[in-house]
């Protein structure tokens, strides 16, 4: 299972940006802009999921992944989020959260997730995150 994110105090694992259920499906899914935020919603309520590359350096997110529920559409950017596709369509995609830069290169082949935005259909005007 993938380490803790490193909002979740200090570990010895490598730094994550997700966490999956092994062998059992989960309820909601956690979005965490930032160490301060959390944002969940119910599997229940996903609608639809595409994974899109986006082009750019080395260092600028590749990738973005867009996940539509019934009351907000979150859009996910960074690199080889093939990995949460797989967890998603499996439902047992746990929590995602927004991870420094710094460790993009650090993480092997796991996914590093750069930004997280979440747009509420109930505010249109709503702030990314």
């Amino acid at each position: 299972m993938p380490g803790r994110s490193l909002g979740e105090g200090r570990s010895e694992e490598s730094p994550s940006c997700y966490s999956s259920a092994t062998g059992r499906s989960v309820f909601a899914i956690e979005f965490r802009p930032d160490p301060h935020r959390r944002i969940g919603f119910p599997m229940s309520c996903l609608c639809h999921h595409s994974l899109d590359p986006l082009g750019g350096g080395e260092l600028e997110a590749p990738e973005r992944l867009s996940i539509g529920f019934s009351t907000a559409d979150v859009i996910v950017t960074g690199a080889r989020l093939g990995k949460l596709v797989e967890a998603l369509r499996e439902h047992s995609l746990e929590w995602v959260a927004a991870l420094d830069p710094r460790y993009a290169g650090t993480l092997g082949r796991a996914p590093w997730v750069a930004a997280i935005m979440v747009a509420r259909i109930d505010r249109p005007a709503a702030l990314p995150g």
